[in-house]
């Protein structure tokens, strides 16, 4: 909002160098979880900033706002959220080939252990944007720029980076024994 527009931003609220964040915090193709029935984190550069923020979201999303301490803290929430669905889905994808070697049904096996209550219903994927393939660089940049070397993290990102060589070469395999 510009200083000069007139609107009125509340009480505390001062013109000048002041600014508010609403991370996004949605998955494209979700038919399920929309832009209105996600809980969006909200923050600011001051606590008037975040507070606007906060309270303006708070009106126009149904689920609810949620106001982090700072914007690094919401920041952080997004990084990891983005890190934790990669780190996932790396899972499963060196599962999925483990099982491909092992011949078995990788959807089958995943359908069998998703009769337990607290099985995480990952798939393998292809993961691509902005966010999912790029925030967990993010974060181990941070890491080791403070020493810590963030190996899991690496490992998981390197798996899902090979994904699309993997899935070329097995297509490839499969259209040649297929004489396609």
């Amino acid at each position: 909002m510009r200083p000069d527009s007139g609107a009125t931003l509340g009480p505390g609220f001062q013109s000048g160098l002041q600014c508010g964040l609403q991370s996004e915090r949605i998955n494209p193709g979700d038919k399920t979880h929309r832009v209105n029935s996600i809980i969006k984190v909200t923050s600011g550069s001051t606590p008037a900033a975040a507070e606007f923020v906060h309270t303006l979201y708070g009106t126009i999303i149904d689920a609810g706002t949620h106001k982090a301490s700072s914007i690094k803290v919401a920041e952080a929430a997004k990084v990891i959220e983005n890190t934790h669905r990669d780190m996932n889905i790396a899972l499963i994808n060196e599962l999925a080939i483990i099982f491909h070697r092992l011949g078995l049904d990788t959807e089958e096996v995943l359908q069998a252990a998703g009769t337990k209550w607290n099985f995480l219903p990952f798939r393998p994927a292809l993961l691509g944007g902005h966010c999912i393939s790029v925030d967990p660089y993010y974060l181990t940049q941070k890491a080791q720029e403070i020493g810590y070397h963030p190996e899991v993290i690496l490992a998981g990102r390197k798996i899902n980076d090979g994904m699309g060589p993997y899935i070329s070469e097995r297509l490839i395999k499969e259209m040649i024994r297929k004489n396609l």
